[in-house]
Protein backbone atom coordinates (compact mmCIF):
# COMPACT_ATOMS: atom_id res chain seq x y z
CA UNK A 1 0.00 0.00 0.00
CA UNK A 2 1.40 3.54 -0.61
CA UNK A 3 1.98 6.06 1.63
CA UNK A 4 -0.83 8.18 0.32
CA UNK A 5 -2.94 5.05 0.64
CA UNK A 6 -2.49 4.63 4.40
CA UNK A 7 -3.02 8.53 4.83
CA UNK A 8 -6.37 7.98 2.94
CA UNK A 9 -7.36 5.18 5.54
CA UNK A 10 -5.66 6.58 8.92
CA UNK A 11 -7.90 10.06 7.27
CA UNK A 12 -10.78 7.98 7.31
CA UNK A 13 -10.56 6.48 10.41
CA UNK A 14 -9.58 9.53 12.66
CA UNK A 15 -12.77 11.18 10.89
CA UNK A 16 -14.71 8.36 12.43
CA UNK A 17 -14.00 9.12 16.04
CA UNK A 18 -14.30 12.78 15.50
CA UNK A 19 -17.28 14.63 16.96
CA UNK A 20 -19.91 15.54 14.56
CA UNK A 21 -19.30 19.36 13.19
CA UNK A 22 -15.77 19.26 14.94
CA UNK A 23 -12.37 19.50 12.08
CA UNK A 24 -9.24 18.98 12.93
CA UNK A 25 -6.00 20.09 11.23
CA UNK A 26 -3.99 17.24 11.06
CA UNK A 27 -2.22 16.50 7.11
CA UNK A 28 1.05 17.60 9.27
CA UNK A 29 1.06 14.70 11.84
CA UNK A 30 0.23 12.02 9.21
CA UNK A 31 3.23 11.04 7.45
CA UNK A 32 5.49 11.02 11.21
CA UNK A 33 2.66 9.35 12.75
CA UNK A 34 2.00 6.56 10.27
CA UNK A 35 6.11 5.80 9.96
CA UNK A 36 6.34 6.17 13.66
CA UNK A 37 3.46 3.54 13.67
CA UNK A 38 5.25 0.97 11.24
CA UNK A 39 8.49 0.89 13.66
CA UNK A 40 6.26 0.08 16.40
CA UNK A 41 4.86 -3.17 14.69
CA UNK A 42 8.27 -3.66 13.83
CA UNK A 43 9.41 -3.92 17.27
CA UNK A 44 6.35 -5.73 18.86
CA UNK A 45 4.15 -7.67 16.18
CA UNK A 46 4.27 -11.19 16.41
CA UNK A 47 7.74 -12.28 14.06
CA UNK A 48 5.36 -14.52 11.87
CA UNK A 49 3.29 -11.36 10.01
CA UNK A 50 6.80 -9.36 9.53
CA UNK A 51 9.04 -10.21 6.94
CA UNK A 52 12.79 -11.03 7.40
CA UNK A 53 14.27 -8.14 5.13
CA UNK A 54 17.50 -8.99 6.24
CA UNK A 55 18.48 -12.83 5.28
CA UNK A 56 22.41 -13.96 4.95
CA UNK A 57 22.83 -17.87 3.95
CA UNK A 58 25.95 -17.87 5.09
CA UNK A 59 29.00 -16.38 6.62
CA UNK A 60 30.80 -15.59 3.09
CA UNK A 61 27.59 -13.34 2.37
CA UNK A 62 27.93 -11.65 5.52
CA UNK A 63 27.88 -7.91 4.38
CA UNK A 64 28.29 -6.56 8.01
CA UNK A 65 30.69 -6.62 10.39
CA UNK A 66 31.00 -10.12 12.20
CA UNK A 67 34.18 -11.90 13.89
CA UNK A 68 34.37 -15.04 16.31
CA UNK A 69 36.03 -14.80 19.83
CA UNK A 70 36.63 -17.39 22.03
CA UNK A 71 33.15 -19.14 21.64
CA UNK A 72 31.25 -16.54 20.45
CA UNK A 73 29.84 -14.60 17.38
CA UNK A 74 29.41 -11.33 17.13
CA UNK A 75 27.91 -9.47 14.56
CA UNK A 76 27.70 -5.28 14.54
CA UNK A 77 23.89 -5.02 13.62
CA UNK A 78 23.21 -3.10 10.75
CA UNK A 79 21.20 0.87 10.92
CA UNK A 80 17.80 -0.19 10.32
CA UNK A 81 17.97 -3.12 12.53
CA UNK A 82 14.63 -3.59 14.66
CA UNK A 83 14.87 -7.19 15.89
CA UNK A 84 16.16 -11.15 15.83
CA UNK A 85 14.00 -12.97 13.45
CA UNK A 86 15.77 -16.42 13.54
CA UNK A 87 19.38 -17.07 14.41
CA UNK A 88 20.58 -20.09 14.46
CA UNK A 89 24.68 -21.98 14.26
CA UNK A 90 25.54 -25.60 13.64
CA UNK A 91 25.32 -28.28 16.61
CA UNK A 92 22.71 -25.59 18.32
CA UNK A 93 19.79 -27.43 19.67
CA UNK A 94 17.30 -24.90 18.69
CA UNK A 95 16.85 -21.48 16.80
CA UNK A 96 16.91 -18.37 18.84
CA UNK A 97 13.95 -16.03 17.96
CA UNK A 98 14.70 -13.55 20.81
CA UNK A 99 18.11 -11.36 21.59
CA UNK A 100 17.91 -10.28 24.76
CA UNK A 101 19.54 -6.53 26.17
CA UNK A 102 21.43 -6.28 28.67
CA UNK A 103 18.59 -4.70 30.74
CA UNK A 104 16.56 -7.82 30.02
CA UNK A 105 15.72 -9.85 33.29
CA UNK A 106 16.75 -13.10 31.68
CA UNK A 107 20.56 -11.44 30.59
CA UNK A 108 21.97 -13.22 33.17
CA UNK A 109 20.73 -16.57 32.88
CA UNK A 110 21.21 -16.45 28.61
CA UNK A 111 25.14 -15.93 29.88
CA UNK A 112 24.99 -18.09 32.79
CA UNK A 113 28.40 -20.37 32.42
CA UNK A 114 25.83 -23.91 33.00
CA UNK A 115 23.75 -22.55 29.69
CA UNK A 116 27.21 -22.09 27.87
CA UNK A 117 28.78 -25.22 28.83
CA UNK A 118 27.22 -27.08 25.73
CA UNK A 119 27.25 -26.41 22.19
CA UNK A 120 23.47 -27.45 21.81
CA UNK A 121 22.63 -24.68 24.59
CA UNK A 122 22.20 -21.07 22.21
CA UNK A 123 23.03 -17.92 23.65
CA UNK A 124 22.36 -14.37 21.88
CA UNK A 125 21.97 -11.28 23.83
CA UNK A 126 22.76 -7.70 22.72
CA UNK A 127 25.00 -4.98 23.96
CA UNK A 128 26.67 -1.83 22.79
CA UNK A 129 29.99 -1.49 21.56
CA UNK A 130 32.26 1.20 20.26
CA UNK A 131 33.17 0.94 16.73
CA UNK A 132 35.84 2.82 14.39
CA UNK A 133 34.65 6.35 14.06
CA UNK A 134 34.26 6.48 18.02
CA UNK A 135 30.24 5.92 16.93
CA UNK A 136 28.36 2.79 18.98
CA UNK A 137 26.40 0.55 17.61
CA UNK A 138 24.46 -2.65 18.31
CA UNK A 139 26.09 -5.92 18.49
CA UNK A 140 24.48 -9.70 18.46
CA UNK A 141 26.55 -11.66 20.35
CA UNK A 142 26.17 -15.66 19.75
CA UNK A 143 27.24 -18.70 21.60
CA UNK A 144 28.34 -21.25 22.04
CA UNK A 145 29.78 -21.45 18.44
CA UNK A 146 32.78 -23.03 17.23
CA UNK A 147 35.46 -20.59 15.86
CA UNK A 148 34.96 -20.31 12.13
CA UNK A 149 32.02 -22.63 11.59
CA UNK A 150 29.64 -20.01 9.71
CA UNK A 151 25.50 -19.41 11.29
CA UNK A 152 23.00 -21.52 9.17
CA UNK A 153 20.50 -18.90 9.76
CA UNK A 154 20.44 -15.04 9.83
CA UNK A 155 17.25 -13.49 9.98
CA UNK A 156 16.90 -10.06 11.02
CA UNK A 157 13.64 -7.38 11.56
CA UNK A 158 14.93 -4.47 9.89
CA UNK A 159 12.84 -1.16 10.01
CA UNK A 160 11.00 -0.28 6.61
CA UNK A 161 9.09 2.68 4.93
CA UNK A 162 4.94 2.70 6.11
CA UNK A 163 4.18 1.73 2.52
CA UNK A 164 6.47 -1.81 2.62
CA UNK A 165 5.09 -3.42 5.48
CA UNK A 166 3.57 -5.95 5.18
CA UNK A 167 -0.33 -6.07 3.72
CA UNK A 168 -1.13 -8.50 6.55
CA UNK A 169 -0.51 -4.74 8.93
CA UNK A 170 -1.95 -2.64 6.83
CA UNK A 171 -5.28 -2.23 9.27
CA UNK A 172 -3.35 -2.70 12.46
CA UNK A 173 -1.12 0.11 11.46
CA UNK A 174 -3.52 2.52 10.34
CA UNK A 175 -5.55 2.32 13.32
CA UNK A 176 -2.76 2.45 15.46
CA UNK A 177 -1.31 6.10 13.74
CA UNK A 178 -4.95 7.02 14.01
CA UNK A 179 -4.87 6.37 17.58
CA UNK A 180 -1.22 8.72 18.27
CA UNK A 181 -2.89 11.47 16.26
CA UNK A 182 -6.53 11.68 18.19
CA UNK A 183 -3.84 11.71 21.11
CA UNK A 184 -2.76 15.18 19.92
CA UNK A 185 -5.81 16.02 18.90
CA UNK A 186 -6.76 15.62 22.72
CA UNK A 187 -9.27 13.68 21.98
CA UNK A 188 -8.43 10.36 24.76
CA UNK A 189 -11.27 8.21 24.91
CA UNK A 190 -11.46 8.46 21.07
CA UNK A 191 -8.10 7.72 20.55
CA UNK A 192 -8.31 4.85 23.30
CA UNK A 193 -11.00 3.31 21.12
CA UNK A 194 -8.69 3.51 17.92
CA UNK A 195 -6.14 1.91 19.71
CA UNK A 196 -8.29 -1.17 20.72
CA UNK A 197 -9.21 -1.68 17.16
CA UNK A 198 -5.31 -1.68 16.43
CA UNK A 199 -5.22 -4.29 18.91
CA UNK A 200 -8.06 -6.31 18.22
CA UNK A 201 -6.46 -6.15 14.56
CA UNK A 202 -3.38 -7.76 15.84
CA UNK A 203 -5.33 -10.43 17.97
CA UNK A 204 -7.37 -11.45 15.01
CA UNK A 205 -4.09 -12.11 13.03
CA UNK A 206 -2.67 -14.32 15.55
CA UNK A 207 -5.63 -16.62 15.70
Amino acid sequence: MTLDELKTRVKIKVDEYTPTGVSHAFDDYLGPMIQESADELSDKAPLYLLEPSYIIPDYEGLDTNARWEDDLFLIDAPAAFARIYEVNFPFWEKPVRVALTPEHPDYEKQENTYLKAGYGRPVVYLKTAKVEGSAYTKVIVCGKVLEDVPPTTLLYVMYKNAADMPAVLDEALTWLAASKILQILDVPEQAKLAYDNHLSELMNKTK
